[in-house]
């Protein structure tokens, strides 16, 4: 079996060269910002991506953000390479029509993003929110660069790994020599991301022990991730039992998992206009 390689340089044809160019681009220089909105105008379908996302209720400053340099100025750098992300996965997943990687991978990561901003919000940590949506946005990058690299062996492993309920990391091993942990990790190197990303996609998030984590962002990635797999959207379903004692052993009471675990909230989750826009793949 040969090891699948990535190249992380080099978006695939799924998404116009702008992605890649807007990915490298170095925060710490002075022209950042102007070669940010230079590129962006460049791909108007990126653009006015990222402009929709940026009004949506996550980011909105309580003002409308009708120009793409005030989205970078208020936003940042960092947000904006990220949502830049978020408009390569959805291009991605707009053109498979497999229903599985749909489901496990896109809607698995739209979903936890959500969640894990409504998390935030439910215990009042309103300063995590951004981090914590974007965390779930990227914390399954490496399964993305997966599938678009060596798009057969990775329907070979997601196959198999809800064929015989093991866990991806193993799946991916199996047929591909590597796993999406380690590749998010590189890339969140290579794309000069926030080192504290390498945390968000390089945690087995099933394994996070509260006691041992002080970075809260992953706390709520964790539970968001839990809630959303748990419901058979990147993994198989779990029964309502076994999803209680999961949430629980985040440190979460008995009474903030039911309402978590209850229909309504999680029905909230697919009714976000971020969620229908991205999942349904509106122009």
């Amino acid at each position: 079996m040969n090891q699948c390689v990535i190249d992380y340089k080099i978006i695939k044809a799924t998404q116009p060269e702008i992605i890649s160019r807007i990915i490298e681009i170095d925060e710490e220089s002075p022209n950042c910002f102007r070669e940010m909105d230079r590129l962006l105008r460049a791909d108007q379908v990126v653009a006015s991506f990222i402009l929709r996302v940026a009004n949506s209720p996550i980011y909105n400053r309580s003002q409308p953000i009708r120009t793409l340099p005030i989205a970078t100025s208020l936003l940042g750098i960092n947000i904006i390479r990220s949502l830049v992300i978020l408009a390569f996965s959805r291009s991605v997943f707009s053109k498979s029509k497999n229903v599985l990687v749909r489901r496990h991978i896109w809607h698995h990561s739209l979903l936890t993003a959500i969640a894990s901003y409504n998390i935030c919000l439910e215990f009042g940590k309103s300063e995590d929110c951004e981090e914590a949506f974007v965390a779930g946005l990227v914390h399954d990058i490496g399964k993305v660069l997966l599938f678009t690299h060596a798009r057969k062996e990775y329907m070979d492993a997601l196959t198999y790994a809800l064929e015989n309920n093991c866990s991806s990391k193993e799946a991916e091993q199996k047929f591909m020599g590597t796993d999406h942990y380690q590749i998010g990790k590189e890339a969140v190197r290579e794309w000069k991301l926030p080192s504290q990303f390498q945390l968000y996609v390089g945690t087995d998030l099933d394994q996070l022990l509260p006691e041992r984590t002080e970075n809260r962002i992953l706390l709520w990635l964790a539970i968001a991730n839990s809630l959303v797999r748990g419901a058979g959207i990147g993994a198989n379903p779990d029964d309502p039992t076994v999803r209680k004692e999961k949430l629980m052993s985040y440190g979460l009471s008995e009474a903030i998992s039911d309402h978590l675990l209850d229909d309504t909230f999680f029905q909230k989750l697919l009714n976000d206009d971020m969620y229908q826009f991205c999942a349904n793949d509106h122009n």
